[in-house]
């Protein structure tokens, strides 16, 4: 199984999916998706490409994870995959190449019946589990990102902001005589970090709340007060908190601000432990690995978000490390990728006896 797993992340890496490509390993995977006795169809997503959807037989689990990859920016060799100390090493290995792999290998261990859907444009607008027309029959789903191999039974909310400050100019050597936009943006910054949402925690997110500054640049050079400065953060929060909620008190601790900009808002979601998958993953993971499973939530955004607010029950759940996507070192180990195949295989399996 590890060889084969091994080809199917190395082929998957080659390919440059990022968001918009993802067309460039279709005809791949259908290939081997109906070598695997798949029956094979793509939903076309308006502005987004296709979603690659799979089935055998009706019903089963729905098995999902996204074709596209992050963008390389700097990355030096993006899609010349290695295999480094036991792992595989590119663009997209842990999020979500390695994913598919593992799932290949896991209909190659089965016959019961399973839905499969690899969606497009998760990197960007989610458009293509958006879209996703929901197999007849399916009663609940896992999302294959990576967990470090625990079962995330809820997903934090979110909530994307662009920030404007504005300053008064002056000469460089003067700053007192004007006022540093990008001093008062930092300023607006350290005032949100303090926002109550900020001390929020759930059971499984015990760091509570966060906020990303992704991206911050202002002014003009060293001789001129900048009068201009422009944030682009994220912000993370867990179950029990709202999106509303967090953008109030989001607005309150930017009140100085010259505009604030709300690029999404995603409400956080949490599965019940008496529901479907989560019992059928949990048998699984037992029956596969031979130890119970850790519980945890997930950080980010995922498909799932989108087949929650179709009344689907869901888990999030994978191989690797969520930290190292999108890095100049996105890795996953072999041991997890099979140990993932493992356990999709056997959730295959016990699907219908559950």
């Amino acid at each position: 199984m590890r060889e084969k797993i091994v080809q199917w992340a190395l082929d998957l890496l080659r390919f440059p999916t990022v968001t918009g490509r993802e067309e460039l390993c279709a005809a791949y995977l259908v290939e081997e998706l109906e070598r695997l006795g798949m029956r094979v169809t793509e939903q076309p997503v308006l502005g987004a490409g296709a979603n690659l959807l799979a089935a055998r037989g009706e019903g089963g689990p729905l098995l999902l994870t996204h074709l596209d990859v992050y963008p390389p920016f700097e990355h030096p060799d993006p899609f010349l995959p290695t295999l480094e100390d036991g792992a595989i090493v590119g663009r997209g290995a842990v999020d979500a190449k390695g994913q598919i792999a593992a799932l290949l290998a896991a209909l190659h261990q089965t016959e019961e019946p399973v839905q499969i859907a690899l969606v497009v444009d998760e990197e960007e607008l989610g458009r293509g589990s958006e879209a996703l027309e929901i197999p007849p029959h399916v009663e609940g789903a896992v999302v294959l990102e990576p967990t470090r191999l625990a079962i995330a039974v809820a997903e934090a909310g979110s909530v994307g902001l662009e920030v404007l400050v504005r300053g008064r100019p002056a000469h460089g050597t003067t700053p007192w005589a004007g006022e540093s936009a990008i001093e008062r943006a930092f300023s607006l910054y350290h005032r949100l970090l303090s926002a109550p949402f900020m001390a929020h925690r759930h059971p499984l997110f015990p760091k509570g709340a966060w906020v990303n500054l992704g991206r911050i640049e202002g002014g003009y050079d060293t001789m001129v007060v900048p009068p201009h400065c422009r944030m682009e953060m994220d912000l993370g929060f867990a179950p029990g908190l709202s999106a509303q909620e967090v953008l109030r008190q989001t607005e309150e601790a930017m009140a100085e601000a010259e505009r604030l900009f709300v690029t999404d808002a995603w409400e956080p979601w949490e599965t019940e432990a008496e529901a479907k998958v989560v019992r059928a993953l949990s048998q699984a993971y037992v029956t596969a690995l031979g130890r119970k499973p850790l519980f945890t939530g997930m950080p980010s955004w995922t498909d799932a978000a989108n087949l929650v607010r179709k009344g689907i029950s869901t888990v999030v759940f994978g191989a690797g490390d969520l930290a190292v996507a999108h890095t100049w070192h996105e890795a996953v180990s072999l041991a997890e990728l099979e140990a993932l195949a493992l356990v999709l295989a056997a959730l295959i399996r016990l699907w219908p006896r559950v």
